[in-house]
């Protein structure tokens, strides 16, 4: 029986690429073009066994994305498609529960391979970014593997400079938990407000600006 895939990207170029490198296979895919909204209900019911997410969607970032469809697709195996390799991202998103992270530069046989190992509980890095983890490990430690995956969701949407208020909504949380959980981050991190909390990830590459030959 084939395979539920769910490609979620604004890009029609990834989604194209995507149905031709994997349509003669195992897999079922199902493209979702994403217009400035993530429709829960588009993914679910498709069923997918996995998520091709492009980190490209905009409205969120992938660690948020992440746990949305977490909450909506327990079960289901998350792909992020990387436009920019940051090790401490690459990190946190695999702390979060990625099954694979594929850059710019994979190609299509090796996305088939990232799928059929995320099928066998598998994680699977694309050369690139197994190269960044490998630098980052050598060098300085990354604070920020210290906090729990909603943790690091609540975190990264405090960095994008998102109120509270917002953060509950779109969480599905009240604000006071929120706020718990921004009181646990700063202890964890040994931080007092949300602009060294914002320096700090910068500083450890949890955000930043990509050059345009993509250095890592």
């Amino acid at each position: 029986m084939p395979v539920p895939v769910a490609v979620l990207s604004p890009q029609t170029l990834l989604l194209e690429a995507c149905q031709s490198r994997l349509e003669r296979s195992e897999f079922d895919l199902h493209l979702l073009p994403f217009q400035g909204r993530f429709q829960t209900a588009e993914v679910v019911i498709h069923r997918p066994r996995l998520v091709i997410l492009d980190a490209a969607c905009e409205g969120a970032t992938p660690l948020v994305w992440i746990d949305r469809l977490k909450v909506a697709l327990p079960d289901a195996k998350v792909m992020v498609y990387l436009r920019a390799i940051r090790a401490a991202e690459c990190q946190s998103l695999l702390s979060m529960g990625a099954k694979a992270l594929a850059d710019v530069r994979v190609s299509g046989a090796e996305l088939s391979t990232a799928c059929r190992r995320m099928l066998r509980g598998d994680v699977y890095l694309s050369p690139r970014v197994a190269q960044a983890l490998a630098l980052c490990r050598i060098g300085q430690a990354n604070p920020f593997q210290n906090l729990s995956p909603r943790e690091l969701t609540v975190c990264d949407l405090v960095v994008e400079g998102v109120r509270a208020t917002d953060i509950a909504k779109r969480l599905s949380v009240s604000a006071k938990t929120v706020n718990t959980y921004r009181y646990r981050i700063f202890e964890k991190l040994a931080v007092d407000s949300d602009v060294q909390l914002t320096r700090l990830a910068y500083r450890h590459g949890m955000k930043g600006v990509e050059s345009m030959d993509e250095r890592i």
